[in-house]
């Protein structure tokens, strides 16, 4: 043998496919149709692997073929290596398109909305495992195998797709408007909130970053006076803010997935005109996740029921 060796591992483990249909069919010709290749192929193949190797492999005849030693032990080595094959084959296809997905989210939008919907994902044959964690997991270090976050976006190094753009949308409990008739006469009017000197509840996270998800935000758009509008009770998470509001202490800032369930539910009502906002919720994954059939079946069913919701 007049190759180096990893050569020569190399040219077998591309031929192997070919050495394992002719090692089973015993035929040339049938391996070339069982290969959907030309027969004239197949022996090309063969006699420049037999050059390399410096044996014989087989020995032919018009009517015959029959397998020398080296070929006997070859052929028997490629239907070993194939059958390894096979199954890891099988086993990456269903990583590829089942299985239960890893999703990252923040607790509020976990807790306001994606629980209410996962019997929905069930009902769909979507295994889906909720990673709650309200700071950034690492996608490329398989802490979750795709987030979903809220921000201005998009995100450098991950693959990144805007759900749905968000908007600001106060709120409040229906008992507690029964004491404030004048929010719920002007049907929406930015004036009605403005009147009164009514307790406003926050996200407290919020009313610091950069997702202008804070009543400075609110107010500005609605070109109000801002100093004069101070949160005057502050939560660490929007949920707990939305379930204070529920339970009658104020006027609670909402965004969009947060407050659709409990308006629908009637334990909401909505207080002044929405704000648009410029911060989105985005799914984001490693680039290699994102070519599986699992992200895109995760993405399509994610987009319908967003969508439901609009």
């Amino acid at each position: 043998m007049n190759k180096s060796r990893n050569d020569l591992l190399l040219k077998l483990a591309q031929a192997s496919p070919l050495l394992a249909a002719i090692g089973e069919e015993k035929s040339f010709t049938r391996a070339a149709e069982r290969l959907n290749v030309q027969q004239s192929a197949v022996s090309h193949r063969i006699r420049a692997l037999e050059e390399a190797l410096g044996l014989t492999l087989f020995e032919r005849t018009t009517r015959s073929l029959r397998f020398t030693e080296a070929g006997k032990i070859l052929c028997s080595a490629a239907i070993e290596s194939m059958s390894a094959w096979q199954p890891a084959l099988d086993k990456l296809e269903r990583s590829d398109s089942s299985g239960s997905i890893r999703l990252s989210l923040p607790s509020s939008l976990a807790m306001k909305w994606a629980v209410s919907i996962l019997p929905k994902a069930n009902a769909e044959g979507l295994a889906i495992s909720l990673e709650v964690r309200d700071d950034l997991v690492d996608l490329h270090q398989g802490e979750a195998d795709v987030a979903i976050r809220f921000g201005v976006g998009p995100y450098p190094g991950l693959y990144s797709i805007r759900l749905t753009q968000c908007q600001l949308q106060p709120v409040a409990s229906p008992a507690f408007l029964n004491h404030y008739p004048i929010l719920r006469s002007t049907d929406n009017d930015e004036k009605g909130l403005l009147a009164t000197d009514t307790p406003l509840l926050s996200d407290r996270r919020g009313e610091v970053d950069s997702t202008e998800f804070s009543w400075h935000h609110y107010f500005s758009q609605i070109e109000s006076t801002v100093d004069t509008h101070a949160p005057q009770h502050q939560f660490d998470r929007a949920d707990l803010m939305l379930q204070a509001a529920i339970s009658g202490m104020g006027i609670a800032l909402g965004r969009t997935l947060l407050i659709e369930n409990d308006l629908e539910a009637g334990f909401l009502e909505k207080v002044g005109p929405p704000v648009n906002m410029q911060s989105s919720y985005w799914l984001v994954c490693s680039a290699s996740f994102a070519e599986t059939k699992r992200f895109e079946r995760l993405r399509r069913w994610l987009s319908a029921e967003i969508k439901k919701k609009q």
